[in-house]
């Protein structure tokens, strides 16, 4: 956790935001759209065959030199069909000429990333955790140094820099990743390799393991993603509109880095838990509410002080996407109580439910972003989309807490309610009073945030004795999950 906090937010906050200023809202509205895209249809390359490996690897480590051998068929056959899809769809979306060469080039990257996660799962298998963590973050400590040379020396950008940086980032990590792999499997007793006389029926059986997990990642990227390709392709002012748009995007990406992680510490603990019939209660509260804090007190701070926020780390046109950041924050606040309440619904096996609510969160918010777009003028369409995802992440995170309740009643839920409300009204006090005062909007900014995140502390809405518990106890916190 403390490598990638110390490692991705930064080069997301740092080097990807100077990039951004660098090319301007124009030509990275051009990148930004081709990268969700290739995003959205990354569950193509993988099909939940990480997900579904870590688990098999965890209960039977020598399956490292059989079945995740034999992973490899599947995902070699995937690339192919992922990439040809990719450029069919964007070629049918309107992107001719340069914008299709990125987009392949991006298809590339994704294929190279998708097989470092592939690699990863073994590694977490194995319960080599030290090299996965190192692994994680290899690849973005090399674009920081290299994008980071890069910025320093020219007064300019080019969006092939940044790819070209990226595939041999990606490369890199995956020889070295592989090689580690092969190092740490060797502990692993040998067992007799299976021929497989049929190879097509292996990978039916992987394809079939790993779809709950692929049809969960496939629907959430959608209404995570599909909102930056709508604005570029539908709105007037489309490529700018978007840039100004993943300016703010930037940011609900580096918070959201701090709910991944604690959903990746809450799925063992949770499993666990249940498996040996334990309240869950405790926990799923009091990481709800630390959550809480954490979200509310950067919404707050960006709904008062938005040009400042995005001022600290961009130089040209933030008083034009200043009105974004506001709702993706809230976006924010919102989808990290999901990541509490979406990981209990895992542990549960409830991924029937939960891809319902995917899909109908999918729904919602391309039919709502159909709608706006439709009628937005060049400057509008950006903060329609921020407030369409605000509401999206509102009806699926409401609708994962009404199903855990149901499981879970109790009336200690209530506490949690009277943590919003509580921390809620600091925060409002304490945004208007530092609002208020004659002192740089920059110094104002940072004291609301800190404030906020202060406010954290008072009694009654951060539990830190269920957190506590949990960090104190050496878990493996990969293998039972």
């Amino acid at each position: 956790m403390i490598l990638n906090l110390a490692v991705k937010p930064a080069y997301l906050l740092v080097i990807d935001t100077k990039i951004q200023d660098l090319l301007g809202p124009e030509e990275f509205g051009r990148y930004f759209p081709l990268v969700s895209l290739s995003i959205l249809l990354n569950i193509l390359l993988d099909a939940g065959l990480a997900n579904h490996m870590t688990r098999l690897v965890s209960n039977k480590p020598e399956e490292i030199h059989n079945s995740f051998r034999t992973g490899w068929r599947t995902k070699r056959l995937l690339f192919p069909c992922y990439l040809l899809l990719l450029l069919l769809i964007g070629w049918s979306l309107g992107w001719r000429g340069e914008s299709l060469i990125w987009l392949g080039w991006i298809g590339l990257n994704q294929a190279l990333l998708s097989a470092i996660l592939y690699v990863r799962a073994g590694l977490q298998g194995i319960a080599a955790h030290r090299t996965d963590a190192w692994v994680s973050i290899a690849d973005r400590s090399m674009l920081f140094l290299a994008m980071g040379g890069l910025i320093v020396s020219f007064d300019r950008f080019q969006v092939n820099w940044l790819l070209a940086g990226t595939s041999l980032a990606l490369f890199c990590t995956f020889i070295i990743a592989f090689w580690r792999l092969k190092k740490h499997a060797r502990s692993v007793p040998l067992t007799k390799l299976t021929t497989d006389i049929n190879p097509f029926r292996k990978i039916r059986e992987d394809l079939y393991s790993g779809w709950p997990y692929a049809l969960l990642f496939l629907l959430m990227m959608t209404y995570h993603r599909v909102d930056g390709i709508m604005l570029e392709r539908m709105a007037p002012n489309g490529a700018i509109q978007a840039g100004w748009y993943a300016m703010s995007y930037r940011f609900f990406e580096a918070a959201n880095m701090i709910g991944y992680l604690c959903a990746t510490l809450l799925l063992p603990y949770f499993t666990r838990m249940l498996a040996n019939r334990e309240d869950v209660r405790p926990l799923a509260r009091s990481m709800s509410s630390a959550l809480l804090a954490v979200g509310a007190s950067v919404a707050w701070a960006a709904w008062y002080f938005p040009e400042s926020f995005l001022g600290t780390f961009y130089e040209f046109e933030v008083e034009s996407a200043a009105g974004i950041l506001p709702w993706l924050m809230i976006s924010f606040a919102i989808f990290a109580q999901g990541y509490v309440f979406s990981t209990l619904m895992t542990a549960r096996g409830d991924m029937r439910r939960l891809n319902q609510l995917a899909g109908a969160g999918a729904l919602l918010n391309i039919a709502l972003n159909a709608w706006w777009l439709s009628q937005a003028s060049p400057t509008s369409g950006g903060m329609g989309c921020a407030v369409i995802s605000a509401i999206t992440q509102g009806a699926m995170v409401a609708g994962q807490i009404f199903f855990c309740l149901r499981h879970h009643p109790g009336k200690q839920w209530w506490k949690l309610f009277r943590a919003l409300i509580l921390h809620c009204f600091a925060c409002f006090t304490i945004c208007s009073a530092v609002s208020r005062l004659d002192i740089n909007p920059n110094q104002a900014l940072w004291m609301a945030l800190f404030g906020c995140l202060a406010a954290g502390f008072m009694p009654g809405v951060i539990d830190f004795r269920s957190i506590q518990k949990m960090l104190s106890e050496k878990m493996n916190t990969f293998a039972d999950s």
